[in-house]
């Protein structure tokens, strides 16, 4: 029920402190009869109808019908209700549901409103004024990095070299391919730096192979290859991480987490490719206990309103999903495709994210090992590292999926 499920958002926030005197049921109890009272009012019989109404109605029509109730909003937001079964123009071709029809491009979407939704809540409810007091922590910062191509330097790298008329780079990429050392098969490298700051990060793996279409392409690497299967077992021994980047194969997440590592706790969908409610029933359904893909691929920010990894609604069973989702906040194509941000301005905008979110948040930043190069993705190694040292040297908290579930899975 909504209640219980805004009941668990209160009592798994970190930002909050509780009561030791506040029982669980009496807090549950309060949460029930709030949106007890805010259906009744709208002349709705049962809580079935106001979930139905949820659905049917604009941002701004149920605001009004709400009377911006901040309890509504909380839960509305933190779910993403928003882009439930909306029309196909909403969707762009890849199937992904567009920013530029999201409540956040209006909201503004690097503002993490429901944690402000909540701590505004304290002073609105005696109860939840009685129970709950505000606190701050540094926030925390999950780093990752999706492997989508390993062999595509000979190509792409080669393109760039012919645009920028550099035959020295040309010479370098081929000689590479011939010892089979290509110049995006870079783990090491990735594993160096972040060491270096005493960080650990984790990779997701796609398990197919092969060309799609025009548009959509799934690895360029065979996972079951003695190098990957050299590189899955280095970053496990070393305190790195990895996941699963699920294709988009008709294959089944249970037939493709069979070929990566039994402890497999997380998931990237490959290009940020899903659609809600659907993708959650499918996490759910795989037994996987993280995933780690809501994000919009055309800006940073908070898709879901919301700093913190969460456990969605199931509107089916009424009641949470097991699974923790980290949402995504920032990730470099981001900027290099979509905003076409100038290289040397991405460490900076980061930054500036980073720093207004500074408390009671965990940000998850995506590099993808293709930006660790030289030459197409010139740059952007630097960047990262620049956005390395900031969150080094300000004492930011790095934590990884393993940590995440032990720290922030919800009490159901």
């Amino acid at each position: 029920m909504i209640g219980t499920y805004l009941h668990q958002v209160y009592f798994n926030c970190k930002a909050l402190l509780k009561s030791q005197n506040i029982e669980s049921s009496a807090s549950e109890a309060f949460f029930k009869n709030e949106i007890k009272g805010i259906y009744e009012k709208l002349n709705l019989k049962s809580e079935e109808e106001f979930e139905n109404l949820l659905f049917s109605k604009s941002w701004k029509e149920l605001q009004t019908l709400t009377v911006n109730n901040s309890l509504v909003k909380i839960f509305y937001l933190i779910n993403s209700i928003g882009e439930f079964n909306q029309p196909a123009e909403y969707y762009d071709e890849l199937q992904r549901f567009k920013y530029e029809h999201s409540i956040q491009k209006e909201l503004v979407i690097t503002q993490n409103e429901v944690l402000q939704l909540i701590l505004s809540s304290l002073k609105e409810y005696e109860f939840l004024n009685n129970n709950f007091k505000p606190t701050s922590h540094k926030s925390y910062f999950f780093l990752s990095h999706d492997i989508d191509s390993l062999y595509g330097s000979t190509l792409q790298d080669g393109l760039w070299a012919v645009k920028h008329f550099r035959p020295d780079v040309m010479l370098k990429i081929m000689a590479n391919a011939a010892i089979s050392k290509p110049h995006w098969f870079n783990i090491d490298l990735i594993m160096k730096m972040e060491s270096e700051y005493e960080f650990r990060s984790t990779f997701y793996w796609l398990v197919n192979e092969g060309k799609i279409d025009q548009r959509q392409t799934n690895s360029d690497y065979d996972i079951k290859s003695k190098p990957l299967q050299n590189s899955l077992a280095e970053l496990t021994k070393t305190g790195f991480e990895n996941g699963l980047h699920k294709s988009i194969s008709t294959d089944s997440f249970k037939t493709e987490l069979n070929k990566l590592p039994e402890n497999t706790v997380g998931n990237r969908f490959h290009y940020l490719k899903f659609k809600l409610p659907q993708a959650y029933r499918q996490i759910e359904e795989a037994g996987l206990k993280l995933d780690a893909s809501l994000g919009f691929a055309e800006h940073y920010g908070f898709r879901n309103s919301y700093g913190y990894p969460f456990s969605p609604y199931n509107f089916e069973t009424k009641q949470a999903y097991s699974f923790l989702e980290l949402p995504l906040n920032i990730m470099d194509g981001t900027f290099q495709r979509y905003l076409k941000l100038p290289v040397d301005q991405t460490a900076k905008t980061v930054i500036q994210f980073i720093e207004a979110n500074s408390s009671n948040a965990l940000l998850s930043i995506l590099w993808h090992n293709t930006f660790f190069t030289d030459y197409k993705y010139k740059g952007y190694k630097e960047e990262y590292k620049k956005i390395l040292t900031y969150l080094y040297e300000e004492k930011f908290n790095n934590i990884n999926q393993s940590k995440i579930l032990n720290s922030f899975s919800w009490k159901h």
